[in-house]
């Protein structure tokens, strides 16, 4: 009897891949190896089948690539692929047992193989590879930052796994520069997190004879303090920019210039945007999740050395920062 889509429990249909893949052993290691291959052969067969089951996706991506939005681009893909109901798609083609079809052995290894190691190792060397076009280096960096998200939100994988991962590829020399922000990103939002925490538990009042909860406090700086030379100046030059540009986008490009002009000490985006935030009450910003975004956007390693920021508009943006501060 076959089953419907909507009605099938996830744990349900995980042992029922499991159960192919206990019987069609030889069928599952052909293409787990057909997919490790250098040449990304195997990556092929699934990229064409993706864009058979979901045809507006690649339309999408391209779409949302031009006009630089400050949107979660990640987010709004991965509903884009729930509305395109990709999972009732996967169901019955799995059902089917077609010979013909890559789906038995893609479920299986998505389940039980290594399969987010590789599409996460694959993409970054697509990234490096000087042959891939714009358009598909952007493709693999959204793929891996998928990729060790999704993997975490569902529990596949954990964040010590991914950091023993990069550990690993770099061992073995291997450039990883996407999985490196997506971790470090991890990393801030855990740091927030706890100081938070700590934060909210300074404010609760307690018994004079209570000693107060110990624990990371945050840690606050001045813009003053950031900004070793020219004070005032630099102050006023920020508050103009601010008045008119406040995006994510823009607080990353404003981040960028003052740290590569030396206008500004050594500091992170966290405690930057924490000083704009409290110098310039009256502004509304952008969120921190927002800059950090952007941020890591901007500084994606491209062809010939450069990054995003040194090309296109970005490079223009930021070259009329560069006139704004000099006037």
């Amino acid at each position: 009897m076959k089953i419907q889509p909507l009605t099938i429990k996830h744990e349900k249909f995980k042992e029922l891949v499991k159960e192919w893949l206990d019987t069609h052993r030889e069928e599952y290691c052909a293409f787990a190896n057909e997919v490790s291959k250098r040449d990304r052969s195997g990556f092929q067969q699934i990229f064409q089948y993706a864009q058979f089951a979901a045809p507006t996706f690649a339309d999408a991506v391209m779409a949302r690539m031009s006009d630089n939005r400050e949107e979660d681009l990640v987010g709004s893909l991965e509903k884009l692929l729930e509305d395109s109901d990709l999972a009732a798609k996967l169901v019955d083609e799995f059902q089917s047992q077609k010979p013909e079809s890559i789906v038995p052995a893609l479920l299986a290894w998505l389940y039980f193989g290594n399969s987010w190691e590789v599409m996460v190792a694959y993409n970054e060397e697509l990234i490096q590879d000087k042959n891939s076009s714009f358009f598909y280096r952007c493709i693999a960096r959204m793929i891996i930052r998928f990729a060790i998200k999704r993997s975490i939100k569902i529990e596949h994988r954990t964040k010590e796994d991914w950091e023993n991962f990069r550990k690993s590829q770099k061992s073995m020399g291997s450039l990883v520069p996407v999985t490196d922000d997506a971790i470090e990103e991890f990393k801030a939002e855990d740091s927030t997190t706890a100081a938070s925490e700590v934060i909210a538990d300074e404010e609760i009042s307690t018994p004079a004879t209570e000693p107060k909860k110990r624990g990371r406090k945050k840690v606050r700086v001045s813009l003053d303090s950031l900004l070793p030379n020219d004070t005032e100046r630099m102050k006023d030059r920020i508050y103009e920019f601010l008045k008119l540009r406040s995006s994510g986008n823009d607080l990353a490009m404003l981040y960028i210039f003052l740290h590569e002009e030396s206008h500004i000490c050594g500091c992170d985006i966290t405690t930057f945007h924490n000083a704009l935030t409290e110098h310039y009450p009256e502004q509304k910003l952008v969120g921190l999740r927002g800059v950090q975004k952007a941020h890591q956007f901007l500084t994606t390693p491209m062809m010939g050395g450069k990054r995003m920021i040194d090309m296109g508009q970005d490079k223009k943006n930021l070259d009329n920062i560069k006139v704004h501060f000099a006037a």
